[in-house]
């Protein structure tokens, strides 16, 4: 629990620090303000003071459906991800398509951050993208008896961050989509998008678009258009 320094000006967040202890922290909001706007996104501020950043990063997946109480999915029957044979959401595909909603998720990936698993074989470090597998039953890749113990974020390089989020109501709410982007000096984009499918989701073809240019109105219009198409 807590945060803390790690070289060169970057920090290490332990994943049972609340959300709320985030978004107070000086120096996540000097450095990193985006995540605080991202963290400060999720739920409400009675929930922010009990959860945790470790718990949002190994957030369910979730939709429509499964989001219902039992009596609600009991009456047209079970869906694949509670027992059943068939998505509710695509009843023709042969896999589940509940949505990673972790808002700090997309925000995070974007800064390049990596996170810490701790199991009784011992310690390894791996990037926080690598964490999620694009499946809504089998959605992180950590092996059962592995914890995420801390998410580090590098230290920044000059980059202009920002943060978005669609929802349907203004607070206490799963996002509809949420994108986060960072741009450094030297005009290297990531954008990447959550809410949208089992795993956050690059969108590698407009950052391919954007990287390296000018970020002009028509410029980011276009990668804007071709987001959906993020891998």
């Amino acid at each position: 629990q807590g945060i803390c320094e790690t070289p060169g000006g970057g920090l290490a967040i332990g994943a049972t620090t609340t959300l709320d202890a985030v978004t107070r922290d000086a120096r996540v909001r000097e450095r990193y303000p985006a995540l605080v706007s991202a963290v400060a996104s999720i739920s409400s501020p009675v929930l922010r003071n009990t959860g945790t950043i470790g718990g949002n990063l190994c957030l369910d997946t979730r939709c429509t459906y499964y989001n219902q109480n039992e009596e609600w999915r009991r009456s047209i029957d079970y869906c694949m991800k509670a027992e059943g044979q068939t998505c509710w959401v695509a009843p023709s595909s042969p896999r589940c398509w509940a949505v990673s909603s972790g808002d700090s998720v997309p925000m995070l990936c974007a800064w390049g951050a990596t996170i810490v698993l701790v199991s009784k074989d011992g310690r390894r470090e791996v990037s926080l993208a690598d964490l999620f597998r694009d499946d809504g039953i089998e959605y992180l890749t950590k092996r059962p008896d592995e914890i995420v113990t801390e998410v580090k974020l590098p230290p920044p390089a000059g980059e202009t961050a920002a943060f978005w989020k669609l929802r349907r109501r203004g607070s206490i709410d799963f996002g509809v989509l949420t994108a986060a982007t960072g741009v450094r000096p030297d005009h290297q984009v990531e954008l990447w998008l959550g809410s949208v499918g089992s795993a956050p989701a690059r969108c590698t073809p407009s950052i391919d678009l954007l990287n390296g240019k000018p970020l002009t109105e028509e410029r980011i219009a276009e990668a804007s258009s071709i987001a959906r198409k993020s891998d």
